[in-house]
């Protein structure tokens, strides 16, 4: 068996009982990672460690921080035959990924592998960044008819302004990629704005105040909510 486990946005609290159960059981444990010019660095390593999962075998897979994904379906392809062949000598396996496993997982590309091999897999969700910055800012994502549109790379300000004609909140998600394109025209608008980066870990950041990231550079692990109106107006 082989488990696809979500451990959250960055606190390492923020996992569900049975995800920790079922790592502590695993033989084996899959942790993802980025790998930049030659530098590789993983957002999950801290939260295993955290748990005390050191005794396990982790193994780490890092994928080249690029728009151009071959090297990352190699990386997928080679991360599936292993676990094959742990599988096969009855090792428990669970592959961790960030946030939740069905939202930009990078376990959802493993899991299509797995499913071909006829491998069975248990998925085990968990919680995604904007819930969690939605509670750190205290603020809803919805109420009553309201509807809610993620976006992930948000190319303009055209593309936001049409998607309010139909949605009254917006989670804006990887926004880094665009964001010089469009923030001094959403710093104009009179909407309400909930910065959020790096969630649930020691660099945490999160601001309402679109000024103060003015020349801020924004990381990769970033998101912003952005509402039409606010609650208490």
């Amino acid at each position: 068996m082989v488990y696809g486990v979500a451990l959250g946005p960055g606190d390492p609290e923020l996992l569900t009982l049975k995800a920790l159960r079922v790592l502590q059981e695993s033989d084996v444990i899959f942790y993802p990672g980025s790998s930049f010019q030659g530098v590789k660095k993983s957002y999950l390593f801290p939260l295993l460690k955290f748990h005390k999962l050191e005794n396990k075998e982790l193994r780490g897979f890092y994928l080249d921080m690029s728009d151009d994904r071959t090297q990352a379906k190699e990386v997928y392809h080679r991360t599936v035959l292993e676990i094959e062949e742990l599988v096969k000598t009855g090792k428990k396996v669970s592959v961790v990924c960030e946030g939740d496993l069905s939202l930009y997982a990078s376990f959802s590309y493993i899991l299509d592998h797995l499913k071909n091999l006829n491998i069975p897999v248990e998925l085990i969700p968990g919680i995604n960044s904007f819930s969690l910055g939605a509670a750190k800012h205290q603020v809803p994502l919805s109420l009553l008819n309201d509807k809610v549109l993620i976006v992930p790379r948000i190319k303009s300000m055209e593309e936001i302004t049409q998607y309010f004609h139909q949605f009254d909140t917006l989670v804006l998600m990887k926004v880094k990629t665009s964001w010089k394109e469009f923030y001094k025209e959403l710093t104009a608008q009179n909407w309400k704005f909930y910065y959020c980066e790096r969630l649930g870990t020691d660099q945490e950041y999160i601001t309402t105040d679109l000024q103060e990231i003015s020349s801020r550079e924004i990381p990769y692990f970033s998101l912003l909510i952005i509402k039409k109106n606010h609650i208490y107006d």
